[in-house]
């Protein structure tokens, strides 16, 4: 699986969806394995600075092959901005949470960067996003599916 148009166009129907779901509003930035933009969305109340942090998360965590937040671990943590100097760096690095690379059977494929919440809930979104598209994918390859843990059900 690589990443496409069609592809992002489902992820980001999906994100549309489920931040609706959660009563959230967010922009939704799909980039390809390089980094570059593939699809952008921001919500119609979305703050317009959403629509490029989301680009920015998206960037970092497909270049870094990482979620963006775990970027800070090649910078030092005391000094300013992490010690990245964005004027050595690309102008789209961020350690901000909400951008995670997408895999595909063990792949990075691209990534998604979400941005207009917490960014605790920023990563979250992500998170089910991600969980709601590639589960499908799953569905169709027996062979690759991977055995989860039922979690226990109280009420």
């Amino acid at each position: 699986m690589e990443m496409n148009l069609k592809l992002a166009k489902t992820i980001l129907s999906v994100g549309i969806s489920k931040a609706k779901e959660m009563g959230k509003c967010c922009s939704i930035a799909i980039a390809d394995d390089r980094g570059w933009l593939v699809a952008l969305h921001r919500m119609d109340e979305a703050p317009i600075p959403t629509a490029e942090i989301a680009r920015d998360k998206a960037w970092t965590a497909a270049t870094f092959r990482m979620p963006s937040a775990e970027v800070s671990q090649w910078g030092d943590r005391g000094a300013p901005g992490h010690g990245f100097n964005a004027q050595n760096w690309n102008e789209r690095l961020t350690t901000i949470p909400g951008g995670i690379p997408i895999l595909t059977e063990g792949r990075v494929i691209g990534a998604i960067g979400v941005c207009g919440e917490t960014p605790r809930e920023d990563v979250l979104l992500c998170r089910h996003i991600l969980k709601d598209i590639f589960r499908e994918e799953k569905a169709l390859k027996p062979g690759k599916r991977i055995a989860r843990k039922k979690a226990n059900k109280r009420r």
